[in-house]
């Protein structure tokens, strides 16, 4: 009994022992933690992080280190710049190290946070970005069990197309960031992550989604964004995108519905003072491989569907323009076809031209009844494949495509039908967006009636000779 009792002792000696030197440890390790040269620390920061981004990094506060609840380290003020000018800043970050870790000498961080970061990338004329991207060679396995980015502004402007991406007021969360490591290749074959974010804004030039918010759960290399919701010209926006980071070229395919979206609204970003209203529905179907927004543009294929009914715009009376189209010409039946463009595809069409200004007028309206406007997507280029509407009196449709790759128009009509789909009257447009070429209104039959009794008849009725309908879609005439 005595021999026992002993033992039991010695065991408590040994244990609280062993529990007053793992105590001393720990305090010895926390103490040296906090008694770190801090301005040491941050000069070496600021030269790993030059040498590795191949930029100039400072950080133009003092470091401050956290004991409780867990080691930290906070930077505040940190910015970098490149050739002189500033490329990114961030308020605060905030690292969080895992305290089992450090107690062996190993700065493994649990937690990245990241508050108010603003990046600014420009890409010149030459293609050439304002960001230097060095190889970084072979890396080693990643994990980090939470990345947190709060209130996150973005701005990218492409200045051999003059175009302006903004993402603002922007959140990110995401849990078990982790890559196996190895060459960039296989980084981005083993990368995964779950989370979300919300912005409250993503803008390009005159478009611009608001209340963004996207879901998003990745494994090995693929990445699947579901659900993505936004609100754009009034309406909703909804879908999923998937991206294979793992393939080679990167591979993205899209699904994406804006339901409701305001017809007004988006009339008013070609022209503030045109007065419009109606609902339309939009369906995108997208795939595209490319290394970059240009290969991704000229391989996307698909379909994209709108339609809608009574859809007006104020100050201006179609039919009555149409009646004596043949001999006044007062307008141009390509300004008509801003209608067919409507949304998101109209204004990336629409920047050297300005749709719908030849439709402001001070009396009447116009009602279209009906639209429907399906475009099949192959190679980079929409072409219309049923494309239409229809007023109380007239009937109006559109052919040709519009080559996303090449970001021109590829011999786009518009043109008045008849009850056979023959063209009374049409116009083309070609050239580049942003330089369009316009030819003058094409009046295909002499009369010297109005142009609704040839609409009515028809063109061979009058003429008595044949002709290739224009239009053969869905859309009946009135």
């Amino acid at each position: 009994m005595n021999s026992l009792i002993k033992a039991t002792r010695i065991r408590k000696v040994i244990t609280g022992v062993l529990v007053l030197a793992a105590l001393l440890v720990l305090a010895a390790v926390l103490a040296a933690w906090l008694l770190i040269d801090r301005d040491q620390i941050a000069q070496r920061l600021e030269a790993r992080l030059s040498a590795s981004t191949g930029m100039e990094v400072q950080i133009r506060k003092p470091l401050q280190l956290g004991l409780l609840p867990k080691p930290s380290v906070t930077i505040a003020g940190l910015e970098v710049s490149h050739q002189g000018q500033s490329v990114a800043t961030a308020e605060i970050i905030s690292v969080v190290f895992a305290i089992g870790a450090l107690l062996t000498g190993d700065l493994q961080p649990v937690d990245l946070h990241i508050s108010q970061p603003q990046l600014t990338v420009t890409r010149d004329k030459d293609g050439k970005l304002n960001l230097y991207r060095p190889d970084p060679g072979q890396l080693g396995t990643f994990s980090l069990p939470r990345l947190r980015v709060t209130d996150a502004r973005l701005s990218y402007h492409d200045l051999a197309t003059d175009r302006q991406w903004l993402i603002e007021q922007c959140d990110l969360n995401l849990h078990t960031l982790r890559h196996g490591g190895g060459a960039m290749a296989e980084v981005l074959a083993t990368l995964g992550a779950e989370g979300g974010m919300q912005c409250q804004s993503l803008s390009q030039d005159r478009f611009q989604l608001a209340d963004l918010s996207v879901e998003l759960q990745g494994d090995q290399g693929v990445f699947e964004l579901d659900p993505v919701t936004a609100k754009a010209f009034e309406g909703a926006l909804s879908g999923r995108i998937e991206a294979d980071l793992a393939s080679a070229p990167l591979a993205v395919h899209a699904e994406n519905r804006l339901d409701g979206f305001d017809f007004g609204a988006f009339m008013r970003t070609l022209n503030p003072d045109q007065g419009a209203t109606g609902k339309i529905d939009l369906e995108l179907h997208l795939q595209a491989r490319g290394k970059n927004w240009q290969a991704l543009r000229q391989s996307a294929s698909g379909k994209l569907t709108m339609n809608a009914t009574e859809l007006t715009f104020a100050g201006y009376d179609l039919d009555e323009e149409l009646e004596d189209y043949t001999e006044t010409q007062r307008f141009n039946l390509i300004d008509v076809g801003a209608v067919f463009l409507a949304g998101p595809v109209g204004l990336a069409v629409t920047r050297g031209y300005a749709f719908t200004g030849m439709l402001e007028g001070n009396e009447g309206s116009t009602t279209i009844d009906q639209m429907v406007s399906d475009w099949a997507i192959e190679d980079g280029v929409a072409s219309a494949s049923d494309v239409a509407f229809r007023t109380p009196k007239h009937r109006l449709a559109l052919t040709g495509g519009l080559d996303f790759g090449k970001v021109s128009f590829r011999n786009l009509r518009v043109a008045v039908i008849d009850s056979e789909g023959c063209a009374v009257v049409e116009q083309q447009i070609t050239g580049p967006f942003h330089d369009p070429e316009i030819d003058k209104p094409n009046v295909l039959v002499a009369v010297t009636g109005p142009m609704l009794d040839l609409v009515e008849r028809g063109v061979q009725a009058i003429t008595n000779n044949d002709c290739d309908p224009f239009y053969t879609g869905s859309m009946p005439h009135p």
